[in-house]
């Protein structure tokens, strides 16, 4: 399908979730070489910032992690223990990035840490439900122990490192940790019984108890951002020279792999976005919408922008 025919069958999707009241609204763009064409949908607007949740982890931590590892300071089989006293010191950054490490999704009843530092002494004696590389488990634990990693290597906090080594040289203004503004320039997301209406500050509620700084979530970002990362990230040689020599459990380093063969990469965050790269066609597809607003448990939205998604790579998830 060629791209003004994606673009008419995916702006119509999304009409469709607006007029529906799926969600809100949609911001989304398709990238293809030097083009990008730019959709806002409902009530989304240009200068809106979303939460990231776990796109977090390949715009953010993967992308600090794969920059020190071609500068040759960090290795994909440096291990856990090398940085840090740990219940799972022989796991490597390369399992923790292709979620085989082991460890469960989360912590049980994160409101019980009071203090971040608490809640990372947690983090760290945690038992793994499997041996590393036996089976695929999703783990935001994965990537904030990556993040601490990145932290322990680049000799700053994660929120410094990011911009500095990624955003910044990306011209990635609106992409940042904690970000500050007025309360309209967010989009809201979940009205909670712990924290009341979440608007402006990180959903996720480990990263908010972590201090809204956190390898697996809490960045905010726009549509225009996302669009650069995305056009970069298709043309640079590292990740994209190694991401594609794995296909472990459907997974690459940090990213899904959307085809199994192809150079076809996805990921999404519990808040609603998603981000496809298409290395084949040079193209990317760039989906921002808050699904967890006013509650989480959105169905409809996920089927939306899976389907979103099978229209730009041109097939199904896994299909053959």
């Amino acid at each position: 399908m060629n791209l003004a025919a994606t673009e008419k069958e995916i702006t119509a999707l999304f009409e469709d979730a607006v007029s529906r009241q799926i969600v809100p609204g949609v911001s989304y763009a398709l990238v293809d070489g030097n083009e990008s064409r730019m959709h806002f949908l409902g009530s989304a607007r240009p200068d809106q910032l979303y939460d990231l949740a776990s796109l977090t982890k390949v715009v953010g931590t993967a992308s600090g992690i794969f920059k020190e590892i071609e500068r040759g300071r960090l290795s994909l089989q440096a291990k856990v223990g090398d940085f840090f006293p740990a219940a799972f010191p022989d796991v490597t950054v390369e399992e923790l990035l292709l979620h085989v490490s082991g460890l469960p999704a989360d912590l049980e009843n994160v409101w019980q840490y009071q203090q971040p530092e608490a809640l990372w002494q947690a983090v760290l004696a945690t038992r793994p439900l499997a041996a590393a590389g036996q089976e695929s488990l999703y783990s935001d634990l994965n990537f904030i122990v990556l993040g601490k990693i990145l932290e322990q290597v680049s000799g700053q906090n994660l929120s410094r490192c990011l911009q500095a080594e990624i955003f910044a040289p990306l011209g990635m203004r609106q992409t940042a940790f904690l970000p500050k503004g007025r309360r309209d320039k967010f989009v809201a997301t979940e009205l909670t019984p712990e924290r009341g209406q979440v608007w402006g500050n990180v959903h996720d509620e480990t990263a908010w108890q972590l201090g809204g700084v956190a390898g697996h979530a809490g960045l905010f970002s726009s549509l225009g951002d996302l669009v650069r990362f995305s056009r970069t990230y298709l043309t640079a040689s590292w990740p994209a020279e190694h991401l594609f020599d794995y296909d472990c459990f459907e997974r690459t380093l940090a990213w899904i792999r959307w085809q199994k063969g192809r150079r076809f990469l996805w990921h999404t965050g519990f808040t609603g976005p998603g981000l496809g790269l298409d290395f084949e066609n040079g193209r990317a597809l760039v989906v921002l919408a808050s699904s967890v607003y006013p509650r989480r448990g959105n169905e409809a939205w996920l089927l939306c922008r899976r389907q979103a998604a099978k229209s730009f790579f041109g097939c199904g998830y896994r299909e053959k």
